[in-house]
């Protein structure tokens, strides 16, 4: 019986970091080609041959019919925390087949390391053979007509098995700094029992004459790897050289740093089941979390957690110090941005705090330099790859002291912000995010203390934080014009949410640094902010709009959270309440001025309730988006709740975005 049905919008094959990202956006495994996560055709195939007929099962079996290849049948999609999993009919053969992304969060070596693997078996035919062959598109982008896409690669024995390796001709690291990109530089390799460089006239013959002995003489390039055992492994690795520009030092990711590519390649070959069972025991405690509420919450944590892992890179900076870049996918591409980290650190505190510090060291080092002369906390450190500094708010062209540093789009910055003098001035006030990223922070701090059980990262860093809440203490209440995470949305006065943010980041540098004065003005402020609710019956958006305008308070989480009991729980509840009378098929509004939505504060919103009833009708309607959305993309966060249509920046959804840790909300509790 089949079992096909969809799951997930688009479905993690190999994921890893932000250049190592592949997908398949259709629910039959062999009917569209892979794509990176933001689109772009990665071209992968693979084949069974058995009793002398040749199937695909992965990738466009459409682009081989002429070579006498037939579409295998596919019986069944799953997916787990770590794999998407397959089965296939081919003849009399059954194949199953399992792509594996080891992204262990607690395990950093394995996080890190830079290869991903097919577990494959098959059944029926003692004599089958499996190949995966990668296109050498891989290995650039196709932003150019004109850029050199030269490759070159080869195939190299590593004693039990093989490896084939392509790359371009031109190897520029850091070449590119932008959003919807991959890297132009670096070397992938596919490894299995035997490996080859192939041209599409080889590939061609070998699926339609089991031709094999290649000539590799034209431009369309293929890395092959054949196996010929009725289980085993194929693995993909890529190799970046150079990861990071992490203020001037150049870093490599955090397994390369240590190691290099075949010692990832030669592990994983002979350490796939200990990985695999490492997984499977993951997964299983995982499903037991989620055991207490709704099947659809499952899916929803298997869709976060590969996509927001992979959406980092973990390095190590130059005194060993973790470091956890996030790339803002789909949205403009910066790196390490505040309100990005802020969203996703569920996931990350119930499984790994380290990888939280991680996330903000990079903030906490950039607001030390002289260029950073403001009393808040800054928004980003720049554009992947580059970590050289905040962009959003760079002023622009113009006048004489105004090059093209921050260039007519900022996403295509990569000059060391982090060098210009103080005098220069530099940022857009207007632009900036004050509160916002002021109270994620001291959040973060607090929330870590609770989750990490240390308070050492805080105190190396009171003396920033003792800034940031004065400045919540100064504007938190009643915010003046200014973005806040929710930037599409433009610029708002008096936001209450951000206020609500406000006094909850007060209270958290109070708890961390036991003073009593900021407790008590954080409790002053939120029985201003209830009173004021209390006249309605629901929060409006404003402190100056009236009834008839709402917004989720997502900002009262990590009250609930951390247990400070500024707001009363039946406000949250009303809060809930309120807001479920405006669901739509795939959610609640954002809030009253338009039908779009964010995932991510969807399931902040579910935290705020005690009613699993009211709890489960929320999380359905994301695990509904998940499963209906007519746009196939990696788990979009924003979204109109009538289509479920993925909203278009002007170049790309938001996708593949690290925001979705923060869908793990609901399983992060304080141990009593």
């Amino acid at each position: 019986m089949k079992n096909n049905e969809r799951k997930l919008p688009a479905y993690p094959l190999f994921v890893k970091d932000p250049n190592f990202s592949l997908w398949t956006t259709a629910e039959e495994l062999n009917s569209v080609n892979v794509t990176s996560w933001y689109g772009a055709e990665k071209k992968i195939y693979g084949f069974i041959k058995t009793r002398g007929e040749t199937y695909c099962f992965l990738g466009n079996a459409a682009d081989f019919k002429n070579c006498g290849v037939k579409k295998a049948e596919q019986l069944y999609t799953g997916v787990t925390a770590f794999t998407t999993d397959y089965e296939f009919k081919a003849g009399n053969a059954r194949l199953k087949v399992s792509f594996v992304s080891p992204l262990l969060p607690d395990d950093l070596n394995l996080l890190s390391m830079p290869v991903c693997y097919m577990n494959y078996e098959v059944t029926g035919d003692d004599n089958a053979e499996i190949s995966l062959f990668v296109n050498r598109r891989i290995a650039y982008n196709d932003i150019s007509e004109n850029s050199d896409k030269r490759v070159k690669g080869g195939v190299m024995p590593l004693k039990s098995f093989e490896a084939a390796f392509i790359g371009l001709k031109r190897q520029l690291p850091l070449s590119n700094a932008h959003d919807v990109i991959g890297a132009d530089w670096g070397w992938w390799y596919l490894s299995g029992e035997s490996a080859y460089i192939l041209d599409e006239s080889d590939l061609s013959a070998y699926l339609s004459a089991d031709f094999i002995d290649f000539s590799n003489s034209g431009d369309e390039k293929y890395i092959g790897s054949v196996n010929r055992s009725k289980s085993g492994i194929i693995m993909l690795g890529f190799d970046e050289g150079v990861s990071i520009d992490y203020f001037g030092e150049y870093l490599k990711g955090l397994y390369l740093s240590d190691n290099n590519i075949t010692d990832a390649l030669r592990f994983v070959y002979t350490e796939s089941a200990d990985i695999d069972r490492k997984l499977s025991v993951f997964d299983e405690d995982l499903r037991k979390k989620a055991k207490e509420y709704e099947a659809d919450y499952l899916n929803v944590l298997y869709a976060s957690l590969r996509q927001s892992i992979a959406a980092h890179k973990l390095v190590k900076g130059r005194n060993g110090e973790v470091l956890f870049l996030s790339k803002e996918c789909g949205s403009n591409g910066c790196i390490a941005t505040v309100d990005v980290s802020y969203p996703s650190v569920p996931l990350y505190l119930l499984y790994n705090p380290e990888l939280v510090k991680g996330m903000m060291r990079p903030i906490l080092k950039f607001a030390r330099m002289p260029i950073w002369k403001y009393d808040f906390a800054p928004h980003d450190c720049g554009i992947y790859p580059f970590c050289t500094g905040q962009v959003y708010a760079l002023k622009g062209n113009g006048g004489r002291y105004r090059g093209n540093y921050a260039g007519n789009s900022y996403v295509e910055t990569s000059y060391p912000v982090y060098l210009l003098p103080p005098e220069f001035d530099a940022y857009d006030f207007d632009r900036q995010m004050p509160v916002e990223e002021c109270a994620n922070m001291l959040i973060m701090f607090a929330a870590l203390d609770k989750f990490g059980g240390e308070k050492s990262f805080f105190l190396k860093n009171a003396d920033l934080c003792k800034k940031w809440v004065e400045y919540l203490v100064k504007d938190g209440l009643k915010p003046d014009t200014q973005l806040c995470t929710d930037d599409f949305a433009g610029h708002l006065r008096n936001n209450l949410n951000l206020a609500i943010k406000a006094v909850v980041g007060i209270a958290c540098y109070a708890e961390l640094n036991g003073n009593e004065k900021y407790m008590q003005i954080a409790k002053d402020y939120a029985d201003k902010i209830s009173a004021f609710m209390l006249e309605f019956d629901h929060s409006p958006l404003t402190w100056d709009s009236g009834e008839e305008t709402f917004s989720l308070k997502y900002n009262f989480v990590f009250d609930k959270i951390l247990g400070f009991g500024l707001f009363k729980q039946s406000l949250l509840e009303r809060e809930v309440d309120y807001c479920l009378t405006k669901i739509k098929k795939f959610g609640i509004p954002l809030d009253s001025r338009k039908e779009y939505t964010k995932s991510d504060w969807l399931m902040w919103l579910s935290r705020l309730t005690d009613d699993k009833d009211k709890r489960n009708k929320i999380i359905a309607a994301v695990d509904r988006f998940l499963k209906e959305s007519p746009v196939r993309v990696p788990f979009s966060d924003w979204f109109d709740t009538v289509s479920g249509e993925a909203i278009n920046t002007g170049y790309y959804n938001f996708a593949a975005r690290s925001v979705q840790g923060g869908c793990f909300v609901d399983l992060i509790k304080i141990k009593s």
